[in-house]
């Protein structure tokens, strides 16, 4: 089995349920479906706005109390993969509150859960005073998890109302995680894995560990994403990985910065890579991709009972992805196993507690794609 280093920002999701998003003031309505950063609250709502005003209007119209669950893409995908029993590390920061057990972390703090799990880091904590300019001591260099003692870990803010619409808000000021913008990325861990996973991070610490492991060479699989990205930055790290994931949106930012017209173009940047385009669509239940010197395949749409959250669906989707490659699965097969974990986080309110264990992945398997191939499944996990 192939191991995988995940690398991205680690958070904490902070759930506000309100009745109705029409009940809120205009500016909240404009916004359906967005991630807005709290440091640009005032430019997209206006004057007098800040996340202080935005908590206080949510406070008034909730209807339940204040949930957390386990946040942060890479996190995610880690635990996921260590349930199926991969072999798994994870490169991200945290806060103070690294072990704190938030109502609602189900396996308690946040590490320890992890730790637990099967997730392998290891640990130091720093406490930076000047974190742009002060010099990383060299005894931390190679550390996979860093806890930033005088920062909390990011909050991610998931509201939704009782008829499904739902917007975001990620802390960009005072979260641990923005000491990715400068951290340097560990080397070591990325030469010792067989696939580097990049996901939501900033983009500069995202650019580092794609070249990194570039010149490890690596099998290099990115999330695309959309926090950050800029054409600049898509065109320095697309030639150097193997595998893109993206929704419709995300894979239209590679489209925009190369000036292509159709997904299957994004094969042709360079004459070895990207050799994979995997395009997700977590509300149908549909997976397109793109494989080199093969036709265009589809799967699906699955079946999907959306009684709970489609937060979290893409993250269950590189999990299951993820899974089947450091299995040496095709990449049918692991777009697949993608599809099911996606399925069973959309059952679930918060992410990890969808994520599947093989006897999940092989009833899934069997209910939505039959027996063919099931065989291999079986054998594989």
């Amino acid at each position: 089995m192939k191991s995988v280093v995940v690398i991205g920002t680690a958070g904490k999701d902070e759930h506000i349920r309100v009745r109705a998003l029409r009940d809120l003031p205009a500016p909240f309505t404009k916004f359906v479906k967005k991630t807005l950063p709290f440091s640009k609250i005032e430019e997209y709502y206006g004057t007098g706005w800040n996340m202080e005003r935005v908590y206080e209007e949510l406070r008034r119209h909730m209807t339940l109390p204040v949930r957390y669950s386990y946040g942060g893409r890479a996190p995610h995908v880690a635990y996921g993969l260590a349930l199926l029993r991969g072999k798994v590390s994870l490169i991200t920061t945290f806060g103070s509150d690294y072990d704190y057990p938030y109502p609602g972390f189900f396996g308690g703090g946040y590490v320890s859960h992890l730790r637990d799990s099967g997730v392998s880091f290891n640990i130091c904590e720093v406490h930076l005073q000047d974190e742009n300019k002060e010099k990383v001591p060299q005894e931390i260099l190679d550390k996979e998890v860093w806890v930033v003692k005088n920062r909390t870990t990011s909050t991610i803010v998931c509201v939704k109302d009782e008829e499904g619409n739902d917007f975001y808000y990620i802390d960009d000021i005072g979260g641990a995680g923005k000491v990715e913008f400068w951290r340097p990325v560990p080397k070591k861990p990325l030469a010792n894995a067989d696939i580097v996973f990049v996901t939501s991070s900033e983009t500069t610490f995202m650019k580092e560990a794609i070249s990194i492991a570039h010149t490890y060479n690596k099998i290099v699989v990115l999330d695309v994403g959309s926090y950050g990205v800029t054409k600049e930055y898509l065109r320095e790290v697309v030639p150097k990985t193997d595998i893109l994931l993206g929704n419709h949106s995300e894979l239209n930012q590679v489209l925009d910065a190369f000036n292509l017209h159709g997904f299957e173009e994004i094969l042709q940047i360079d004459p070895d890579k990207p050799r994979a385009v995997v395009l997700e669509d977590k509300v149908l239940g549909v997976i397109r991709f793109f494989e080199r010197g093969k036709t265009e395949c589809r799967i699906g749409p699955i079946s999907i009972s959306k009684t709970g959250s489609s937060v979290g669906a893409c993250d269950g989707m590189a999990t299951g992805i993820l899974s089947g490659l450091q299995r040496d699965l095709p990449l049918l097969e692991a777009c697949k196993i993608g599809l099911l974990e996606a399925s069973s986080i959309w059952e679930v309110e918060g992410v990890q507690e969808g994520m599947l264990r093989r006897e999940g992945v092989l009833s899934r398997y069997v209910t939505n794609f039959g027996y063919e191939g099931f065989d291999l499944i079986q054998k594989s996990y």
